[in-house]
């Protein structure tokens, strides 16, 4: 039977190279004509280009596999490939960007307090933490860099998730309107916002009115609205209420969990732990965004 060969990038959702063991499993196509089921596997270590030869294939029309990617610490990917006897085919996927599996990171790593963006810093450094359950509890009485370096992997990662979200152009930037965070948790942020930041999300073009009703407000507040970014996946969602006995405005911020996104096979539905959305999975889909600039957090994971 005759042969062919190919060479495939592949890499994490950021573009940067895997660690740690990579192996593909190629399996002929059931209504495929020719070729063998194989299996590869690659010590990454820091390479991003990968090469598979000999993958016996019909000498003709070629023969049609399917491919499965797995990695650790990582979701598997899967795509079919065409394979003719040729010392490389083109790749049907130009670039496979590998999604973290959630359930795999111990941790996170990221920009110390110093080196975040003025905005942020400063809105930590007014923050007024509130106790609101128990879960709240470790943050109340902190500020600034103590606050920042007490909130733990899943709680920074939420916050970094929506500073990055929030500070681009397909959210209005509204994070530059957010005056200081009160409730920290893994999927979302309550915090103090300036009233101008109701008025630009009523009259933009990238966000439309969603429902609020599921976003408790905090005793002593009211529910206002409620409004959503545009996007496929990965959509910022901001509610606003209000405090009954003064002009205080709270917004609670979260991204919404993914929808059908679909990834090498896998349609992808937010990951949840306790009913609730998993930040490592939101990087994923903020950095592998398909309808707007990539959206980086600016941090990197470390796998169990």
């Amino acid at each position: 039977m005759a042969k062919g060969g190919l060479a495939i990038e592949i890499t994490n959702a950021r573009g940067g190279a895997l660690s740690g063991k990579l192996h593909i499993e190629l399996e002929p196509h059931a209504q495929a004509i020719g070729g063998d089921a194989m299996e590869v596997s690659f010590d990454v270590s820091g390479h991003k280009r990968f090469e598979i030869s000999n993958i016996s294939c019909h000498d003709g029309p070629g023969t049609l596999y399917a491919f499965r990617l797995t990695a650790d610490g990582y979701r598997p990917y899967s795509f079919f490939q065409l394979m003719k006897p040729r010392a490389q085919n083109l790749a049907s996927e130009a670039r496979v960007q590998l999604m973290a599996n959630p359930k795999q990171v111990s941790d996170i790593t990221a920009a110390g307090f110093k080196d975040l963006p003025p905005t942020f810093r400063r809105a930590l450094e007014s923050a007024v933490m509130v106790g609101l359950a128990p879960e709240d509890r470790d943050l109340v009485g902190l500020s600034g860099s103590a606050l920042y370096d007490a909130m733990g992997p899943m709680r920074k990662a939420s916050l970094l998730n929506l500073v990055a979200k929030g500070l681009h152009s397909s959210t209005e930037r509204m994070a530059s309107l957010v005056r200081s965070p009160a409730i920290l948790r893994q999927d979302r942020c309550f915090a103090e916002v300036d009233p101008a930041l109701h008025a630009k999300l009523s009259r933009s073009d990238r966000f439309k009115s969603a429902p609020g009703a599921l976003h408790k407000p905090p005793p002593g507040f009211v529910l206002m609205d409620s409004f959503k970014s545009r996007d496929s996946h990965a959509n910022l969602q901001v509610t606003f209420m209000r405090h009954t006995d003064s002009d205080i405005m709270w917004a609670d911020i979260d991204i919404d969990e993914a929808s059908g996104f679909e990834h090498g096979f896998e349609v992808i539905r937010n990951a949840v732990i306790d009913g609730r959305t998993n930040p490592y999975l939101v990087r994923e889909l903020l950095l592998l965004a398909v309808d707007h600039q990539t959206i980086d957090p600016g941090y990197d994971f470390v796998f169990r």
